[in-house]
């Protein structure tokens, strides 16, 4: 045993050497526990042990299912003293503490302008200025936002990830760095980070209930293709966990065809390849008498067929209604508390900037719901 404990304290120091002598660096991934064993003929429980101790020393950051990362604290010693040269830093008439970044996917009329100026107003009370930048969907383009404000020595970054099955590697890296990052919308599962967004099951437990008291009893559902977007599957499982409370009879659902970059961003653009596959769903599917959709873009490509669902007595609720649209129907819907999303997402982030006590998890925040108001005129 004696021996063992040893072992384990003797490998973590010579790992540790390692990366004071810069033969390991910041962010690199330790090989498996198998492959150290090996490598350095013992147990994996030793080799488990050694990581443990470098981790608690905070020599490593360990992400569920990604590995073991390096993380050398002279970084933050340095991060300390950026942050001191910023708060001297003055601006024409106000103090300002630094800058912070903020990654968008976009943001429009019916998501993601309150949000942005809430953002920016939570900062500059702080002292704090906002650089907003904007992935429009593009994991590549993401990727050279993170980099343009990781160069502009922003103190830390709001981030709403793209869609998609993988997680960004920079945005990974940023994490393991120990640069403060709270995440939008979507959650990383296994990964050290906060994330801030609507609380999608309550969401959908709102407009199935409602449709039902409203003599709905056969409820479609429509969302983009899964693609691993937390924010997806989370209404997806959302909408039938409450169809089955209700003992309602779950329908068959439609997956539109995604594209992983936004190419509609502009408020009058639409999807027109996603309204021929919703009308193609509904002339499938005639016994609907409900609909619930996970976002305002398919809602407003539903309200072009509004002529089908009123002839049909179709009722239909989604999650961010589309305000702006000249045609269709005004739809029961949650809206997603933007401003308490924001307050909560800089509250966090900047507890983590000023070194304050921070707790990591996931925040969920419950939207509005609003009753259908008719047709639009």
């Amino acid at each position: 045993m004696e021996k063992n404990q040893y072992l384990y304290i003797k490998i973590s120091q010579e790992i540790e050497e390692k990366i004071q002598k810069g033969e390991l660096k910041q962010g690199e991934c330790l090989p498996k526990g198998e492959q150290l064993a090996k490598e350095y003929g013992v147990s994996a429980i030793t080799i488990t042990h050694a990581l443990n101790r470098l981790k608690e020393k905070g020599y490593l950051v360990r992400i569920k299912g990604k590995g073991s990362f390096i993380h050398v604290p002279d970084l933050e010693a340095r991060r300390e003293e950026e942050k001191e040269r910023k708060q001297r830093t003055e601006t024409p008439g106000k103090l300002c503490k630094g800058k912070i970044g903020v990654v968008l996917e976009h943001i429009s009329s019916c998501f993601g302008l309150d949000l942005l100026y809430m953002l920016d107003q939570c900062a500059e009370k702080a002292g704090y200025k906002v650089l907003v930048r904007f992935s429009y969907g593009d994991r590549q383009r993401e990727t050279e936002e993170i980099n343009f404000l990781k160069k502009e020595n922003v103190l830390g970054m709001v981030i709403m990830p793209c869609h998609g099955t993988y997680y960004n590697v920079d945005l990974l890296k940023l994490i393991i760095e120990g640069l403060p990052v709270v995440l939008l919308d979507k959650q990383m599962e296994g990964v050290p980070v906060s994330s801030v967004r609507t609380d999608n099951y309550h969401a959908m437990e709102k407009l199935v209930g409602y449709l039902q008291e409203k003599g709905k009893q056969k409820i479609g559902f429509i969302c983009p293709e899964e693609n691993g977007t937390s924010s997806v599957i989370e209404r997806k499982k959302g909408f039938f966990k409450a169809v089955d409370k209700r003992s309602l009879q779950r329908m068959e659902p439609c997956y539109l065809t995604s594209d992983e970059k936004m190419t509609e961003i502009f408020s009058e653009e639409i999807n027109r390849e996603w309204i021929g596959e919703i009308e193609n769903y509904l002339d499938e599917n005639r016994q609907l008498d409900g609909i619930v959709c996970t976002e305002y873009g398919i809602a407003r490509c539903l309200g072009q067929l509004s002529h089908k669902l009123k002839e049909r007595g179709i009722l239909a609720g989604c999650i961010d209604e589309d305000y702006l649209s000249s045609s269709g129907m005004y739809f029961a819907h949650v809206r997603q508390n933007e401003k308490e999303i924001a307050k909560k997402a800089m509250e966090l982030l900047l507890h983590r900037i000023q070194g304050e006590e921070y707790r990591q998890g996931n925040y969920l925040v419950e939207g509005i719901f609003r009753e259908a108001c008719g047709e639009r005129e």
